[in-house]
Formats: C-alpha cells, structure tokens, sequence
C-alpha cells in the first residue's frame, strides 16, 4: 500500500514539475524572471551583433579581419623567435583562416546563450539541445541569405557548415557536462546512502 502511495506521490510530482516549467513566466519567481529575461535579451543582442556583421560590406569586413591580424602580429614580438618566423609565413594566408575561426566561435557562443536562455525558460534539457542546433543552422542559412545581398559578400554553403560545426560543439560540451555531473550527483548520492 505504501508503495502505492509513493509512486503515486512521484508521479503527482513530476507532474507538477512539468507544468511548471511548461508555464515559464507565469511561474518563475521575481529573480527566476529577471534570469529569463536577461537571457533573451542577451541572445536577442548577440544576433543583432552578428547580423551587423553579416551587412558590412566587403571591404569593412576585410579591413577589420586585417586589423586583428595586425594586432596578433603586434602580439607575436612577445614570441620567441622560431614561432615568430613561422608565424610570419602564415600571416598572409591567415585572414581566411581567421574569417573562418572567427565563424565558428561566433556560433559556438550563440548555442551557450541560447541553451542557457532556453535551460532557465523551463525547457526540458534535451529539447533545449535540439533546438538550440536547429535554431543556430537557421539563423546560420538566414545569415548567409543576408549576406548574399551586401555589396562584396556573398552566400557561402561552407559558412554554413562551420557554423553549424561550432554550435554543435557548444551544444556537445553541453551535453557532456551535463552527463558528467549527473554522474557526479549519482556518486555523490550512493556515498550518502
């Protein structure tokens, strides 16, 4: 009969918890709001500052690609001297590479924000992953649309993928720290008992 009762009782607590979190807003606390809230608007930002990005044209986009390799160049003196020669051999070649890299960190801190935003939304962990990739491979495609049509830029499929890549990556490392601290709770929770 106990044993009744108990299951019962999960399950009316489950339950109770899924609601919760499918109300979002309605439920959340002042402070559970204001983290929400807060979450969005960072996401929200992040994507305006990439579309600013994506509607520069050519040549400002260049020229700021060359100003941060100028600047890594500068860095590069605080080198010793046989990383500096290779370095200098790659420089020219580097702003691609650079582009490139810039691209996928680009994607990978948006699939941070928006995890995050939509974890403490009350979105269930794995939705939350899934979504999170999908979102970021349509902003990616948008993305590319948008840039089809700046003067200098154009609509690049392997832009795409690099994009893609870094969100994955982000939504990967989520994933795993989030099986490595279950784990950890479960060893925490057996050393208890």
């Amino acid at each position: 009969m106990d044993f009744e009762k108990h299951g019962k009782n999960t399950q009316n607590a489950e339950n109770s918890n899924q609601q919760n979190a499918q109300n979002g807003l309605k439920t959340a606390g002042k402070s559970q709001k204001i983290k929400i809230c807060i979450s969005w608007v960072l996401v929200v930002l992040y994507l305006a500052m990439i579309f600013y990005f994506s509607g520069q044209d050519g040549t400002s986009s260049h020229k700021v690609s060359f100003k941060l390799l100028h600047y890594m160049k500068l860095l590069a003196i605080l080198l010793p001297g046989w990383l500096q020669d290779f370095l200098a051999s790659i420089y020219y070649s580097s702003e691609l590479l650079l582009r490139k890299a810039a691209h996928f960190t680009e994607y990978f801190v948006l699939s941070l924000l928006f995890y995050r935003a939509m974890a403490v939304s009350g979105v269930r962990p794995r939705k939350s992953l899934a979504v999170t990739l999908v979102f970021c491979f349509l902003y990616a495609v948008s993305d590319e649309i948008h840039q089809y049509f700046v003067p200098g830029r154009a609509f690049a499929v392997t832009d795409i993928l690099i994009d893609t890549l870094g969100a994955a990556l982000g939504v990967a490392i989520i994933y795993i720290r989030k099986i490595a601290l279950a784990g950890k709770k479960k060893k925490i929770g057996q050393e208890n008992t």
